[in-house]
This record gives C-alpha cells, sequence and structure tokens, in this order.
C-alpha cells in the first residue's frame, strides 16, 4: 500500500484543530451576541400592567410576578425581556398563590410592555366546616365548587351553604364534589324553585345527603338513582298536596325521605 508521511498526517491533524478553534471561536461570538442583546436594558420589560382585579391588590399579584422575572437562566441571562418570559410558569404561581384568581392570561404590547389579565372568582356559595346545627367558620366557593377564601362571619339565606364531604387539610384550594358539584347545585336550585326554601346541604359522605329546609325539616336523598327521577316523585307529592309548600305547612316537615325509588316516605309534625 501507499505510505502517508508522518509530517503530512500531522499537518492534517493540525489543520482540522484550527478548523475545529475557529468555529468555536464564532460559536462563542454568536452566543455573546445573543447574551449581550438578551440582557442589554432595551430588551427588558420596563412595564407590567394588571387588570381584571377589584378586590385583589395589584400589589400581590406584582409580588407573585417580581418572584418570576427576577429569576435568571445560568445566573447571567434574566427572564424579565419577551423572549424569555416564563409564561406558564407566571401563570401557575399566580393560581398557586392566590386562590381567588380563577384565570391568568398574558398579553404582549410591544417588546417592552405586558399587561397580565387576571379573572376573580364569584362567590357563588359557602361552604362550611361542621354541621348546620354546629357551623363553625365558613368559606366562599365558586360555581364548580372551589373553595377560595375564608368568609366573614354572617347570616344571609340568600346565598347556598353546603356542608359536609371536607374533612383533612385547609379547605382554601380544595374542590367540594369537584366532578358532580353542578350536579349537586343543581339539585339545591330545583329544591328552590319547588318553593321548599332549601337552607343547607349537608353531605353525610360522598353518596348520601341531607337538605335543611325551612322550619328546620330535611330532604333525604342520595345518588343511586338520579336526582331528575327523586325531584318528580317529589313533585308529585306537592301536585297531589300530600305535601304542602306555603310557609305553614313547611314548618310542620319533619322529613321527606327520596332515597327508595318511587317510594317517597315523609312525616309531618302534629
Amino acid at each position: 500500500g501507499t505510505n502517508i508521511p508522518a509530517s503530512l498526517n500531522k499537518k492534517r491533524h493540525i489543520g482540522f484543530i484550527k478548523k475545529i478553534g475557529v468555529y468555536l471561536v464564532f460559536i462563542m461570538f454568536f452566543i455573546s451576541l445573543i447574551i449581550l442583546g438578551l440582557t442589554t436594558d432595551q430588551a427588558r420589560i420596563k412595564d407590567i400592567i394588571i387588570s381584571g382585579n377589584s378586590s385583589i391588590a395589584t400589589e400581590d399579584i406584582m409580588k407573585v410576578i417580581n418572584n418570576e422575572t427576577n429569576t435568571n437562566y445560568l445566573w447571567i441571562i434574566p427572564t424579565d425581556n419577551i423572549l424569555l418570559l416564563r409564561r406558564y410558569q407566571i401563570k401557575s404561581q399566580i393560581l398557586d398563590s392566590i386562590k381567588k384568581i380563577g384565570e391568568v392570561a398574558i398579553l404582549i404590547h410591544g417588546v417592552d410592555k405586558i399587561e397580565i389579565v387576571v379573572t376573580e372568582r364569584e362567590s357563588k356559595n359557602l361552604w362550611c366546616n361542621g354541621i348546620p346545627t354546629e357551623s363553625k367558620k365558613c368559606y366562599f366557593m365558586d360555581s364548580t365548587g372551589f373553595i377560595f377564601e375564608e368568609a366573614p362571619t354572617f347570616s344571609n339565606d340568600a346565598i347556598s351553604k353546603y356542608f359536609g364531604l371536607i374533612t383533612e387539610g385547609e379547605p382554601v384550594g380544595q374542590f367540594y364534589f369537584k366532578d358532580n358539584f353542578k350536579n349537586i347545585s343543581a339539585l339545591f336550585g330545583a329544591f328552590k324553585k319547588m318553593s321548599f326554601e332549601p337552607r343547607y346541604f349537608n353531605a353525610q359522605d360522598a353518596h348520601e345527603y341531607e337538605v335543611y329546609i325551612l322550619g328546620g325539616g330535611k330532604i333525604l336523598i342520595n345518588d343511586k338513582k338520579s336526582f331528575d327521577s327523586s325531584l318528580i316523585n317529589l313533585q308529585a307529592l306537592v301536585d297531589n298536596q300530600y305535601i304542602k309548600v306555603d310557609t305553614a305547612s313547611l314548618q310542620k316537615i319533619k322529613y321527606i325521605d327520596l332515597r327508595f325509588g318511587n317510594k317517597v316516605n315523609f312525616e309531618l309534625l302534629k
């Protein structure tokens, strides 16, 4: 075979190393330009607008945002610019830190201005510790059954009160009937439409419920069959005047038991 002189091999090796060196210098120069561009004052966000909040202080939201935008990539590249803005983390931290906020949107306005649009949860219901006859602390709950804030002490029968089910941990941040609250809320509303004047809904467990009505009587119901069929049976009793729903008659109801199919048991006080 043909012998390649050792000096030629050495020259090729040196030439290859020089090429690698040139490429590395070019890459480092390119990376330096990128870092310079990302760290320059012109690239940083200078204006953050908070909108959509009414009861939540803007300062509280800004604290969360500042915690995220004050972090750096590789210890030197700030994240408070449009290109590296940690949008997902900002949204997650706001939702985790301030439970009353239900939604967050981040809008970009130019290269140095962003708007954080928050949607506050509405206080549709109350979840209260204990049982209706021994009510303790209450918390605001939205239409999905998410508990987001401790409520002041007040007695307002216009807002529905729910009890039971949550027995461990801090109630704020938990769901009451996470996947079924829509149906539970609709059931409570149906009793209102039927003029039973329901006061409290108490979940004895995930499947057995009691609804306290005006006067202290109870409607007993469970989820073994659809709520609709139970309500049809109850409405039949009202239509046939076995049970009356005027104020005086409601005061006499001890219980109405809807847990046994088409057979409805009830007892009236004498």
